[in-house]
């Protein structure tokens, strides 16, 4: 399924703030809520067959979403999961040029985007697995 980014907001249709409840009823499909870690106040929810986790802060109002395959994240109409990393990343800084690059990912604060792709150090090729959204202050 595509999805349209909307940097720093979430995806079209699906922003953050929005409760737990309005997430799942708008994502239409069936998921599974775990908590990622025991300390978590807040289960996420994974769209297995969108390709689709859907994590919530503590008062279960989400704040951050992760899309990997069958996923299609689009930022301006470009799958950030359908391009090689090194050529992700150049994209991504092109529109933010503080990019924080990592062997393994990238963050852009001021998009609320980063790549995860644990394959990069030894194949820059190599696409990235997930792409994560969140909100401002996420990472604070």
């Amino acid at each position: 399924m595509k999805y349209e980014i909307v940097p720093l907001k979430g995806l079209d249709g699906i922003l953050f703030g929005m409760d737990a409840r309005r997430v799942r009823a708008l994502m239409g499909t069936g998921f599974k809520s775990f908590k990622r870690t025991p300390e978590a106040a807040f289960p996420c929810d994974y769209f297995a067959d969108a390709g689709v986790f859907a994590n919530y802060d503590g008062t279960g109002h989400l704040e951050a979403i992760e899309l990997a395959s069958p996923a299609t994240p689009r930022l301006y109409g470009i799958n950030l999961l359908g391009m090689g990393f090194d050529a992700a990343v150049k994209f991504l800084m092109a529109k933010d040029p503080e990019l924080d690059q990592e062997a393994d990912g990238a963050i852009s604060l001021a998009m609320g985007i980063s790549l995860y792709a644990p394959h990069a150090a030894k194949d820059p090729k190599a696409a990235a697995e997930s792409v994560l959204l969140f909100a401002a202050g996420y990472y604070d």
